[in-house]
């Protein structure tokens, strides 16, 4: 849903790049979704996602053209809430080999001290997931964003 509200703010304003402050406005004013502060929770989590990039002139960072976007679209409070990569990638590794979200977390955690705590808790859940035959291709960017934030 980040996505698309970011993609709909761009394409309302028929740009590919806009100041933050117009990016804000137009979240806030043009389209009326969220309030003024809101709008700059929204920006900061697109940017903290890696949907956008710039400091004042903010670009997407995906191909504008390639989101569709519904017409009646409109974002709701669940964009605020997006579960953090490591409960996804467990939430996979749970769904795909049919155990518990705690029993996955038990096995990221002893891979974890088996590798010594050298790595992010994100990036040994990768690695039990691939150990696991499990496709982790889609948690990569994100995953590799939270640690180098760190």
């Amino acid at each position: 849903m980040l996505k698309e509200t970011i993609a709909s703010a761009f394409k309302s304003k028929g740009k590919r790049s806009m100041k933050k402050s117009e990016l804000i406005m137009t979240l806030t004013f043009d389209l009326g979704w969220f309030s003024h502060e809101e709008a700059k929770r929204v920006v900061d989590l697109a940017l903290e996602k890696g949907l956008l990039m710039g400091n004042e002139e903010l670009t997407p960072t995906f191909d504008l053209d390639e989101v569709e976007v519904p017409v009646d679209f409109r974002p709701d409070e669940s964009i605020f809430s997006e579960k953090p990569v490591f409960d996804r990638i467990v939430e996979e590794i749970a769904e795909k080999t049919g155990k518990s979200f705690g029993e996955v977390v038990a096995m990221i955690n002893r891979r974890q001290e088996e590798l010594g705590n050298l790595l992010s808790v994100e990036v040994v859940a990768l690695i039990v997931a691939k150990e696991l035959g499990l496709d982790v291709s889609k948690f990569l960017d994100e995953v590799e964003r939270v640690v180098l934030d760190q």
